[in-house]
């Protein structure tokens, strides 16, 4: 009888001890998401400076991209295949940002990426180049490029 009540008590406290585990587990799970979070966004503003760095070094290349700006469909055809490959470079990262944060944001996303994702779209250059290259890109980035220019011409 005593070990009966005794076998109870002490059931009862491996249990609660179980819950207490298995509660910290799910608090540790979470701080990892949180620390993949960060680190997926300071990989994405490294990729961003690097890319930025290489644009402001190199001159010639920072004048072609200026005048891409302005109009890609006035560029001779090595200059519109000098700036596609910066540009493939660039939507590339994008895109690998894209799935970083899709991936780690249940909401599909980061709101300060999608932001400038739509300025560059207002931009001729991003949205000849994206017109004719997007078949070089996965279905999820292109619905969201997509859905960008949609809002753009919809205004």
């Amino acid at each position: 009888m005593k070990s009966d009540s005794l076998n109870k008590w002490l059931s009862l406290v491996a249990n609660l001890g179980v819950f207490a585990g298995l509660i910290l587990v799910a608090y540790e799970i979470n701080q990892s998401g949180k620390q993949l979070e960060l680190a997926a966004s300071a990989d994405g503003v490294d990729n961003f400076t690097q890319a930025m760095e290489t644009l402001v070094q190199d001159e010639n290349l920072s004048r072609l991209i200026y005048r891409a700006e302005q109009s890609f469909k006035d560029l001779d055809d090595f200059e519109k295949w000098r700036v596609s490959r910066y540009l493939d470079g660039y939507m590339s990262m994008s895109e690998q940002d894209y799935l970083v944060y899709s991936e780690i944001n249940d909401t599909g996303g980061d709101a300060a990426f999608e932001e400038d994702m739509r300025e560059y779209m207002k931009l001729p250059m991003y949205r000849d180049y994206w017109l004719q290259s997007q078949g070089r890109h996965g279905t999820e980035f292109k619905r969201f490029v997509n859905e960008i220019l949609a809002e753009l011409d919809s205004k």
